[in-house]
């Protein structure tokens, strides 16, 4: 079945998912009416019974409905910004579509509309228009304009039946994601999947019409050329946001987003090295409809080219010299301090960035135990004597797989000992670091020459017989060879999920998983809270705010909580993940001696059939919630000490 026949089978199902609840509470309530005329007792019970099963339904559509589509971004109004409210008439004119109510800058890279909805979607309350500020930055005009058409082409579709099927799949899909483990969503998924194996492929049919909209309206050339920059624009923001919005938050302050990833995706180097990832990526991508598909569907349509607007996409904006820095200071954390232009938020994150790695570095000597001087002196002399992997060992990831450890070392010594003679060169006013848009960020000389620290350090760290020479080179460059730093603190613990509630010791507890070890909190949720909260709303709400306090909690106050469990993952000797029939289960082989950093009852642990070694044991919940991604975050701290059994849990 295709067409809007499929999509008119949808709906129906959906609005009989409705009439039929109605229904079954007007049919229990005739039957009481009916029953009670011949036999009174016998009346009231069918009528208490339709009352029970009403107010259950009542309480389950309750729960379903609640679920909404929250704005994201920054709104424009058409007083602040006409220009580009008069080019979405444009387009809505021009494919016929409905007009969005809001237009949105986010910090997505992509265009979209979201719609919030009544009913799950049959009928529409709110319809956002949301541009990336990443968009603004990488495309040209008409490229904006067929990415926008694409948007807004995709409400139209091939008739009205498949559109609100569609927005309903959204609600649907939304809706389900939404809701925590109970009978409610037990029920409701089962739905769910009926309503999604008929209405899937309204999702092509819109996209194939939005892809339709902006051939007509930009022109075949530039329509396929905005596809295809979209994923290099994707594929650049995760560059960009790791590499060098990382660097403004390393020091507090805000740099100009939109101009940087601008020089970012311009850059010589990066530019064909982005196209061609994302060449590949459209080449790679599996799916009913990838973009190479709908590429060679475009290529087909019967279009002219137009003249392509090759302006930059924010001069679509009135007065974008002042819209643009108000919008990211509108878009960007409160935390973040002043303007800051990019070359200088490069020079103070890079200091601040050597500075921390020489903290670190002195806290390895520190810890080592070989009685190392911090300082470069020092640490030259233990690399000299053969002790560069000992000295280098308290911060190595405990998980790593026994081959990879001599590597690692190298690269993390490497990496150490390198930032080290950066921060004293730069301390003693002899070096400063330089924004490079193509790669990472380079360190210049007072004289003007570069210097690459791996280049010079990596050498001796992997042949210790060559230390006299860096020893050598390391004066004649005029670094201070007694610098050194404050030994840096124990890092706070990253969180990565949380899994609420696991048993332990037949006791409940909410799981935080962090980059540093596991902590065990005593949970109040009992299995009928637990139940209920996937039916109550309140309820459901209440459990996601306390998830979300806690996820937003520092560990190190949270480790101070009453009858809270600190498993380091130091002490961890092995793990091993079961599956069960009921869930997981993962025992934790640890040496809890007195060098144990682990703060673990007697109660919590066994004796293991190792000398020295204790064991805990965890197991999940049928009515288990998850919050972030706690299993993800589990592989990567038990690394090459996790046994999964098989089939397991997937920790990817």
């Amino acid at each position: 079945m295709r067409g809007p026949w499929r999509a008119a089978l949808a709906l129906a199902l959906h609005i009989g998912f409705f009439a039929g609840s109605i229904g079954l509470i007007a049919g229990l309530l005739l039957m009481a009416g009916m029953t009670f005329r011949r036999d009174t007792v016998g009346g009231m019970k069918v009528a208490f019974a339709a009352l029970v099963v009403g107010a259950i339904l009542v309480i389950g559509l309750r729960a379903v409905l609640r679920n909404r589509v929250r704005p994201r971004g920054v709104p424009v109004d058409r007083v602040s910004q006409p220009n580009l409210w008069r080019t979405i008439d444009q387009l809505v004119d021009a494919t016929d579509s409905p007009l969005p109510d809001e237009i949105r800058i986010t910090s997505e890279p992509g265009v979209t509309v979201r719609e919030e909805t009544a009913l799950l979607g049959l009928r529409t309350r709110t319809r956002y228009l949301e541009i990336g500020l990443p968009v603004l930055a990488a495309l040209t005009t008409s490229e904006l304009g067929a990415s926008l058409a694409h948007a807004v082409g995709r409400l139209t579709g091939r008739s009205r039946l498949t559109v609100t099927a569609h927005r309903v799949l959204a609600g649907v899909q939304r809706t389900i994601d939404g809701l925590t483990a109970g009978p409610v969503k037990w029920i409701f998924a089962g739905y769910a999947r009926l309503f999604t194996a008929i209405a899937v492929t309204t999702t092509k049919e819109l996209v194939l019409a939005g892809d339709a909209a902006a051939v007509r309206v930009a022109g075949k050339r530039t329509a396929v050329m905005a596809l295809r920059k979209t994923t290099a624009i994707e594929l650049g923001w995760q560059d960009y946001t790791a590499e060098y919005l990382s660097l403004a938050a390393t020091i507090g302050h805000a740099p100009d987003v939109l101009l940087g990833f601008r020089s970012f995706m311009d850059h010589p180097t990066r530019k064909p090295a982005l196209a061609e990832r994302a060449k590949q990526a459209i080449a790679e991508e599996s799916g009913e409809l990838p973009v190479r598909a709908r590429i060679d569907l475009m290529k087909r349509l019967k279009a002219a080219d137009k003249e392509a607007d090759e302006r930059p996409a924010f001069a679509i904006l009135r007065k974008p010299r002042n819209a643009v820095p108000e919008l990211e200071d509108r878009l960007l954390v409160d935390s973040l301090g002043p303007r800051m232009p990019w070359p200088e938020v490069a020079r103070q994150a890079g200091a601040t960035q050597s500075a921390e790695k020489a903290a670190q570095l002195s806290a390895a000597a520190h810890q080592c135990g070989l009685g190392v001087d911090p300082t470069i002196q020092g640490v030259l002399a233990a690399i000299h004597r053969g002790h560069g992997r000992d000295l280098i060992n308290p911060v190595l990831n405990p998980g790593l797989h026994p081959s990879e450890i001599d590597r690692t070392a190298e690269d993390t010594l490497t990496e150490l000992l390198g930032c080290t003679v950066i921060d004293a060169l730069i301390c003693a006013h002899r070096a400063h670091h330089e924004l490079d848009w193509g790669g990472p960020l380079g360190v210049r000389l007072a004289n003007g020459r570069p210097l690459d620290p791996d280049r010079l350090v990596r050498p001796a760290v992997a042949d210790p017989r060559l230390i006299p020479g860096l020893h050598r080179v390391l004066v004649d460059l005029g670094v201070p060879l007694h610098h050194t730093r404050e030994p840096a603190e124990e890092p706070e613990p990253v969180l990565a999920g949380i899994v609420s509630p696991v048993q332990c010791s037949g006791e409940a507890y909410d799981l935080l998983v962090t980059d540093r070890g596991l902590l065990l909190l005593p949970s109040d949720a009992s299995a009928a809270k637990r139940l209920l909260a996937g039916t109550l709303a309140r309820l459901r709400e209440a459990e996601e705010e306390q998830l979300s306090e806690l996820a937003s909690s520092p560990v190190s106050d949270l480790q101070q909580r009453t009858g809270a469990q600190w498993v380091d993952s130091r002490d961890v000797a092995s793990a091993r993940l079961d599956q069960e029939k009921t869930g997981w289960s993962l025992d934790l082989d640890l040496y809890l001696d007195e060098y144990a950093m682990s703060t673990l009852d007697d109660l919590r642990v066994a004796s293991g059939s190792k000398d020295g070694v204790s064991v805990l044991t965890l197991h999940s919940t049928a009515d288990g919630v998850e919050h972030g991604d706690p299993y993800h975050g589990l592989a990567e701290l038990m690394g090459a000490r996790m046994e999964p059994d098989e089939p397991a849990l997937s920790l990817d």
